[in-house]
């Protein structure tokens, strides 16, 4: 009997010790931006070879661990996907690769903060450049996350799933033509974040259904300029209900208009607050992923988290919670801002009692050919529902997405006859 406990003893001392050699072994290193396609890089294909293919995985937190890691490591969100997906959810942690990087043009124009004006809605710095590098205040995060560099003359098409806890998967597909003017190869003299057409192509009731945005570099001044082209009708109209919290038909109620791309538009309706920069594992260089065949990681409740990988990231975390006097269905939220990248790699959002109501990320890569750091998609788990929606998705089964087009796209398209004639 005493041989028994001894051994008890011992299995559950060295449990303990092995998860605490993985929590203090976790390192979080210097950066090792990757500035130009590795050698395996085939520009004809739409595929991005993982630079860290031959990283092992250091350790999986499952239901029989995660309250061990919990405290120091995990977001709510995190731990509620381990609640409510105990028998399948799971993170495989790996080493921290630091491999984010920028084309050059980009880091020569940083040199200091940008300026704030109009309580936080609008921005004036230097084009192109990383608007704060050394950021100080709440929506100098969510700045940097919505004027990082994301191409130049855009074009591409990604499809999107709603996945229901029966299996049943919703199909959806659109393709759109994007400027960025936040870049250091355009002039902007007109204060202009960026212009966007899209359009669906998939189902075919929405075919056609297109949508033509103008966002400038100041809401409170310049509002957004938003126009939809409805095939039925055929007819353009004034959208200016497309901001805050609408919600797309597409979308079947699952995410609103201002988490596209994590957060973008008007901040008035929070009051925004830092919450310090932190040690979280967040889902990161996710090659693996982009190089799956989507069908093969749509499975209920959440996608395959075999395909994922997790690390040790530095993040800011940025807390908003609406102002008494301003309405928004989603009351709080926490956002977390990779500090090398800039982009929202995880968001939770709450209801008024601060009981989580979903839980999203946004894995991302290292696309380097041009240099830029970008998601693959972006993932959210509605847990009222349990279904979950993958949009902005890219994939090696998906047609590439031109970042930086040889020749640019004609600024007179993004008007609203444009938009009827892109429509058709």
């Amino acid at each position: 009997m005493n041989n028994i406990f001894v051994f008890l003893f011992f299995l559950i001392l060295s449990s303990f010790s092995y998860a605490d050699f993985d929590l203090n072994s976790l390192k979080i290193g210097d950066k090792e931006p990757i500035a130009e396609p590795i050698d395996s890089y085939d520009p004809s294909k739409n595929s991005y070879p993982d630079p860290f293919h031959k990283d092992e995985i250091l350790f999986t937190i499952d239901k029989s661990n995660y309250l061990e890691y919990a405290d120091q490591l995990l977001t709510p969100g995190q731990i509620e996907m381990f609640n409510v997906y105990s028998d399948t959810f799971k993170m495989h942690v790996y080493p921290s690769r630091r491999s984010c990087a920028v084309p050059p043009e980009v880091n020569e124009l940083t040199s200091q903060n940008a300026e704030l004006t109009d309580e936080g809605e609008g921005i004036i710095g230097i084009v192109g450049s990383i608007p704060f590098p050394n950021p100080s205040e709440a929506l100098h995060h969510v700045w940097n996350h919505i004027l990082r560099y994301r191409g130049v003359n855009i074009y591409g098409s990604s499809p999107f799933y709603i996945i229901n806890p029966d299996s049943s998967i919703t199909y959806g597909a659109g393709e759109a033509i994007a400027i960025n003017y936040w870049n250091p190869f355009v002039d902007n003299k007109k204060g202009l974040q960026g212009m966007l057409m899209s359009k669906v192509t998939h189902p075919p009731r929405l075919a056609d259904a297109s949508l033509l945005v103008i966002e400038s570099l100041n809401a409170l001044k310049t509002p957004r300029k938003a126009w939809v082209y409805n095939p039925g009708t055929r007819r353009v109209r004034r959208a200016p209900d497309i901001a805050y919290d609408y919600k797309p038909t597409a979308n079947q109620g699952i995410t609103t208009t201002d988490q596209f791309d994590g957060f973008n538009g008007a901040k008035d309706r929070y009051e925004w607050t830092f919450l310090g920069t932190k040690k979280k594992l967040m889902p990161y260089n996710a090659y693996k992923l982009h190089e799956t065949d989507i069908d093969k990681y749509l499975t209920p409740y959440h996608i395959d988290q075999n395909y994922l990988r997790y690390e040790l990231v530095n993040v800011n975390v940025i807390q908003a919670d609406l102002r008494k006097n301003k309405r928004h269905i989603l009351p709080h939220r926490t956002m977390y801002f990779d500090t090398d990248s800039h982009n929202m790699l995880v968001e939770e959002t709450f209801d008024e009692e601060n009981k989580i109501m979903a839980y999203r990320e946004f894995p991302i890569i290292n696309y380097y050919d041009q240099p830029m750091c970008l998601s693959v998609h972006s993932a959210t788990y509605d847990f009222a529902t349990r279904r979950y929606q993958l949009s902005n998705v890219r994939s090696i089964d998906i047609p590439k997405i031109q970042w930086r087009l040889d020749e640019p796209h004609n600024e007179n398209m993004f008007t609203p006859e444009g938009l009827k004639r892109f429509a058709r």
